[in-house]
């Protein structure tokens, strides 16, 4: 491994668990198997129950979610951090689309399933999924984006960008999730 690639893994809170809550009924296996690769990564995850999209979160004219509906949903669940995944395309304001969302630093995060099989197999789908899910509850963490292209806090604008990094985090993304951990 060279000496600046990712290699540590998103440091949580003793205790600090993620709850992932399936939104619009995302397929099933989808779910479980989100759930199972963060455990994978070192990290707390169990399925939380399933939640209806509010109508309000809905945009007719775009054929998308309004991510920050997702996210003040899941801000209402009494957990410490809620991961919402839902197989609908989401947005925010100014954007075309994006592939999850977060409160930074906050609870809640969201992740869009939607894009994540694009040009590939199952296994690529999940190595993209759980790439976003941890770059957002890092998000939620306090965790700002790194301009390192192979780091999981690197922001993505493609499915490319997303094969690209790593799902670990780089040296100084580490030490700054580290001294973040030993404040809190």
């Amino acid at each position: 491994m060279k000496k600046d690639e990712p290699n540590g893994p998103l440091p949580l809170a003793a205790g600090d668990e993620i709850v992932v809550l399936p939104m619009d009924a995302p397929p099933a296996n989808e779910v479980v198997e989100v759930v199972m690769d963060l455990q994978r990564a070192g990290l707390r995850a169990t399925l939380g129950d399933e939640s209806a999209v509010p109508p309000s979160a809905w945009d007719p004219a775009r054929g998308q979610l309004r991510a920050e509906r997702l996210l003040a949903l899941a801000r209402e669940r009494d957990s410490r951090r809620v991961l919402a995944l839902t197989a609908r395309d989401l947005y925010v304001e100014g954007t075309p689309f994006v592939f999850g969302a977060a409160e930074a630093p906050g609870r809640a995060a969201v992740v869009s399933l939607f894009r994540m099989h694009v040009g590939g197999d199952g296994e690529v789908f999940r190595t993209r999924t759980l790439k976003e899910a941890v770059r957002l509850v890092g998000r939620t963490t306090g965790l700002a984006d790194c301009a390192h292209p192979r780091c999981v806090m690197h922001p993505a604008a493609t499915v490319a960008d997303i094969d690209t990094k790593s799902s670990r985090l780089c040296g100084a993304c580490l030490l700054q999730a580290s001294r973040r951990l030993r404040r809190s």
